[in-house]
């Protein structure tokens, strides 16, 4: 028994469960076999029996049938009666030729009879024939029943066909009758094993249930009580209690090989941990120290970035641009005086906006700005529109949603430089703002170069992070950035088509606007 154990546990699981299997189909073939037998046995030779009765009993049917026929046709022989006939004939010849007629099955006595039944048909049929013949011609019934009185040769070769009918019938209800005593008798034979049956069923499940439970506790010791253990190990691991003894099972197969990996695994995490438990107190050390340091960097890069704005003095240009604008207006001269007013507002507005959001209208202001000094600049070839929120108290209130500041001059200022300004004829910028599933819609399109598809992906990878030959200023790319931060990454939408313009959809939530 021990070197059935130990070869058992030697079998890789592939062949254990090979083997499992094996003997499990080996159980249900068995328990299969023995019930197809048994059922064999019991209703195998009551089936040949029931289908010999059913045999018997189905020409005994024709052949009343065909009796009814026949006398319906002599008392009336009309065209539709010798069909009926002919066919009531064709069933009983069908049904005779189905009869038992092997010697060994049915013993000489059924055999026998069965072969008088043959012969007596055959003579019987020629009878019949040769009646059916004469009748015929005779014509109508009347004449039928005029010409058996004077024939009489005639009406004796009738009475013959009837008595060789009532012969035949009779022969089929003694065949018949002795295949139900053939069936008793085989019964009677089989009744006393039929009954011992049930008691070798009882016997041959219980034997096969005994081999099945011990094929399965054979497959728990070996296979699942190891995984279990393993499991257990695995949750106890996880709860952060690594110093239990290792798992221990007699397996050499791969569960035995996982087990020990299993054990040199926890072991060098505990070990781990502790070195990382140690590297974590050094992490903080240097953290806390880069902050320190990180904090100092931001204060001096702060004080640098004071330093230069102070260098710009914007007072001193912002009054400049006024004495040359009121200089322009002593002069007449509108439309310098209308560009450096535009462009002053720019100016501060560049200099002076340090808040990270600023209103739509302020920032549409400064669009215009722009868009107006870029009109000046060329001409007839720039042309725009600005259509803001209308209609509704609420498109009112739009005017006031707070937008990241810079929303809009960098894709006007690409709009012209990318797509306008390379085109010949010019070409035309519109602003769109509208509020729209919640949120407010910003749509800057041109109808510029525009992009075609490579150059369209390429654009949108860039601005992804990923890999692209395809140059992305620093303004457009900034602001991406800043909306995905802010809006996620569907907050900006591009599409574009070359020769027919680039259109840019930038969509700002009206429940807050959150920040830089």
């Amino acid at each position: 028994m021990s070197k059935i154990k130990d070869f058992w546990l030697g079998l890789s699981i592939g062949s254990k469960m090979r083997m499992f299997i094996i003997l499990l189909v080996f159980v249900l073939l068995t328990a299969a076999g023995f019930n197809y037998y048994i059922v064999q046995f019991a209703v195998g030779d009551v089936s040949q029996v029931i289908r010999d009765i059913s045999r018997c009993e189905n020409a005994q049917d024709a052949m009343l049938a065909e009796e009814e026929a026949f006398r319906v046709y002599v008392r009336t022989p009309s065209g539709d009666n010798l069909a009926s006939l002919q066919q009531a004939v064709s069933h009983t010849r069908s049904t005779i030729s189905l009869l038992p007629f092997d010697y060994a099955e049915i013993g000489p006595e059924r055999w026998a009879r069965t072969w008088r039944i043959h012969n007596s048909y055959q003579s019987y049929s020629e009878e019949r024939d040769a009646i059916s013949d004469r009748i015929t011609g005779y014509g109508s019934p009347y004449n039928v029943a005029t010409a058996l009185e004077e024939d009489h040769e005639t009406a004796e070769l009738l009475m013959r066909v009837y008595g060789m009918q009532n012969y035949i019938r009779g022969y089929l209800q003694t065949i018949s009758q002795l295949t139900v005593d053939a069936a008793g008798d085989q019964y009677d034979l089989k009744y006393p094993l039929l009954r011992s049956i049930p008691y070798f069923q009882l016997l041959i499940s219980i034997a096969l249930i005994l081999v099945y439970v011990s094929l399965a506790r054979l497959i728990t010791d070996s296979v699942v009580t190891p995984i279990l253990k393993l499991a257990a190990a695995s949750r106890s691991i996880s709860g952060g209690h690594l110093e239990e003894e290792d798992v221990a099972v007699s397996n050499r197969d791969e569960l035995g090989e996982l087990v020990s990996a299993f054990n040199s695994m926890k072991q060098s995490t505990r070990k781990n941990i502790q070195t990382l438990e140690e590297n974590h107190r050094l992490s903080e050390q240097l953290h806390r120290q880069a902050m320190e340091q990180a904090e100092m960097e931001k204060r001096l890069e702060t004080t640098r970035m004071n330093l230069l704005q102070s260098q710009i003095k914007p007072h001193f240009l912002f009054n400049t641009l006024n004495s040359i604008s009121g200089m322009a207006e002593i002069e007449e001269a509108e439309v310098t005086d209308s560009m450096i007013r535009s462009l002053a507002r720019l100016f501060r507005y560049n200099l002076h906006t340090v808040d990270q959001f600023i209103s739509l209208s302020q920032e549409l202001e400064v669009a215009r700005d722009y868009l107006y000094l870029q009109k000046m600049r060329f001409g007839d070839r720039v042309e725009y529109e600005m259509i803001p929120p209308q209609g509704s108290p609420e498109a009112e209130d739009l005017q006031d949603t707070q937008v990241p500041v810079f929303v809009l001059q960098p894709l006007i200022e690409n709009a012209v430089i990318h797509g306008i300004s390379k085109k010949e004829q010019g070409g035309r910028i519109t602003i769109l703002t509208e509020q729209k599933d919640g949120c407010l819609h910003i749509r800057v399109s041109d109808t510029g170069v525009g992009m075609d598809p490579e150059t369209l992906q390429g654009l949108l990878q860039k601005l992804k992070g990923g890999a692209s030959d395809t140059r992305v200023g620093i303004g457009i790319g900034n602001l991406y950035q800043r909306l995905c931060s802010l809006y996620g990454e569907d907050a900006m939408q591009i599409s574009s088509e070359a020769g027919k313009g680039t259109q840019i959809d930038i969509m700002i939530p009206l429940q807050g606007t959150g920040e830089l």
